[in-house]
């Protein structure tokens, strides 16, 4: 099997988007070289980088709630997606307290990628669900090898899953001033590292379950307001 040419990491802020995009970056690198990939975040196809700069290389884009002309151009690349959800309601709420904003702004950004999910996964592509911990588990990133045309080889599948496993993540998020000039990208609340997408405060708890902290009258909008989505997946209302 060919690795495809066009990859997309497609997945709900605060649903270990990040992980998937870290560990298919870093399987298509073991596999083509990285001077042979371009792997970049972005919402608009109008920011991918050109066919000139592109000529022979592999392409991986991570996006959360995209846009129509993203979605055109990935499905006229017969792009590979892979998407990532969780319970909208815990995803707002890790959200809102990563990166110190409003609940009521979180839940808009999540909005967005919920209406983009439900018609993605219609489509019938690959999906991992925050819920059933993928990114604790080895077996998650041979699976991605797997989809990706890569043998699941242990001696590659390993570093890999240890590097990205919570507790690595979360040393390197917390020395991302060491980083080389060029890679770190100092925003309003927090710190990115241009190369992995890892932010400084990028891992919160990682509970399932904790929107029912909330007040009571707070649980029920945030179940009202995401409710065709939580019965398209199967989240309990």
């Amino acid at each position: 099997m060919k690795m495809p040419p066009v990859v997309a990491t497609i997945g709900m802020h605060g649903s270990a988007s990040t992980w998937v995009f870290n560990v298919v970056r870093e399987l298509m690198i073991a596999t083509a070289g990285e001077e042979k990939l371009c792997a970049l975040y972005t919402e608009n196809p109008k920011e991918l980088p050109g066919e000139a700069k592109r000529a022979g290389k592999l392409l991986l884009v991570k996006s959360h709630q995209g846009s129509a002309e993203m979605d055109a151009w990935l499905a006229a690349s017969s792009a590979m997606i892979v998407l990532s959800l969780r319970d909208p309601r815990d995803a707002s709420m890790s959200m809102a307290q990563r990166f110190n904003a409003r609940l009521e702004h979180a839940v808009r950004w999540v909005a967005q990628d919920c209406n983009r999910l439900v018609k993605l996964a219609a489509e019938g592509h690959a999906l991992l669900r925050y819920e059933d911990r993928f990114f604790d588990h080895q077996a998650s990133v041979a699976r991605l090898a797997q989809l990706l045309g890569v043998q699941p080889d242990e001696a590659l599948i390993r570093p890999i899953f240890d590097r990205y496993q919570t507790e690595s993540v979360r040393r390197f998020a917390s020395q991302l001033e060491t980083l080389p000039r060029g890679r770190l990208v100092i925003g309003a609340v927090s710190r990115l590292d241009r190369v992995t997408q890892i932010h400084g405060t990028h891992i919160g708890d990682a509970r399932s379950g904790k929107w029912r902290d909330l007040p009571a009258p707070v649980q029920t909008e945030l179940t009202r307001v995401f409710r065709p989505f939580l019965e398209r997946f199967g989240y309990p209302c």
